[in-house]
């Protein structure tokens, strides 16, 4: 496995997985308002401040990327990893990379939107000190909120 920074051929195989992994859930993406940063991925106009993918064997397997907000605040957006390499420590190995950015980016502190019934992921979050805030809106694409605070 390794974990890398996206590049513009990464933005077809990071969808595939977005969608897969949201249409386990009954979740369509949406590349163009709530699932924009992954739609964006790789490429030169990108919002995103860090894009990374999971490869295996040469196949993407995951994507993550994170959005600076306000100040030392950002967000991460479009974590997935394809559902048959689930549990061999790839969206772990994912996550703790894009946090270790994310730290050399100056940030302070993460932020997350998630459903509950993702149930894999809010473990991984909640294993790894992410803290469960106030409900987002029911607008925001989610039913979760997560923070983590990061060391400076």
């Amino acid at each position: 496995m390794s974990i890398r920074k996206a590049l513009a051929s990464d933005n077809f195989g990071a969808k595939a997985v977005v969608q897969k992994s949201l249409a386990s859930f009954g979740l369509l993406a949406d590349f163009d308002t709530l699932d924009a940063a992954i739609g964006a991925l790789g490429l030169v106009n990108s919002p995103n401040a860090i894009e990374l993918v999971a490869e295996v064997d040469g196949k993407l397997v995951g994507c993550l990327a994170i959005q600076r907000k306000e100040g030392n605040v950002a967000k991460l957006f479009g974590f997935h990893v394809d559902a048959s390499m689930q549990g061999r420590g790839i969206g772990r190995a994912l996550l703790a990379e894009g946090i270790a950015q994310a730290v050399t980016h100056d940030v302070v502190q993460l932020e997350l939107e998630t459903w509950g019934n993702m149930g894999a992921a809010v473990h991984l979050y909640e294993s790894l000190g992410w803290i469960r805030g106030p409900d987002p809106l029911p607008e925001s694409g989610a039913d979760r909120f997560y923070s983590l605070a990061l060391p400076r």
